[in-house]
């Protein structure tokens, strides 16, 4: 629980409250701009590639029972994880990117639907096609356009 202090109208957190044997405990002060609340996470394609392969070997490993992993796969994912970059991201930050990756996933697959005639750019990763097809696309799904420059690996 964040608690909070009415300064001019607006509400302000001060500080975290957790419940312990049926009493509330003040955890921490909360100070603007304190980066050990929450690491802000950085991806780039080595770490997202590295979180790729531990999650599939989490579902390889039955941790993931239905569309996501379940606490064991996650607990798995976050240790491996920060053993091997040094990084300590969550399960809010990884979750997070799973969600994103998911997200990009989906919409990748919907942009190549049903399409034909077109090449693969493996300077850009991603679609070579003409610019018709492109602006037929973009037209179809404006989310289409950041794939434009650079796609994902299929």
């Amino acid at each position: 629980m964040i608690c909070v202090l009415q300064v001019g109208g607006s509400e302000v957190p001060t500080s975290f409250v957790s419940v312990e044997a049926g009493k509330m405990v003040k955890t921490r002060n909360f100070v603007e701009g304190d980066s050990s609340l929450a690491t802000k996470a950085v991806w780039d394609d080595e770490l997202t590639l590295m979180f790729c392969e531990l999650c599939v070997n989490e579902v390889n490993a039955g941790n993931r029972p239905t569309t996501h992993l379940n606490s064991k796969g996650w607990e798995n994912v976050i240790a491996l994880f920060q053993a091997k970059t040094q990084k300590n991201y969550g399960k809010p930050q990884l979750k997070n990117k799973w969600d994103t990756l998911k997200k990009e996933w989906r919409l990748w697959r919907e942009l190549l639907k049903e399409s034909t005639g077109i090449g693969w750019c493996p300077l850009k990763k991603t679609v070579d096609a003409t610019e018709e097809w492109w602006a037929e696309k973009i037209q179809e799904n404006p989310d289409f356009k950041g794939f434009k420059k650079k796609g994902i690996e299929p």
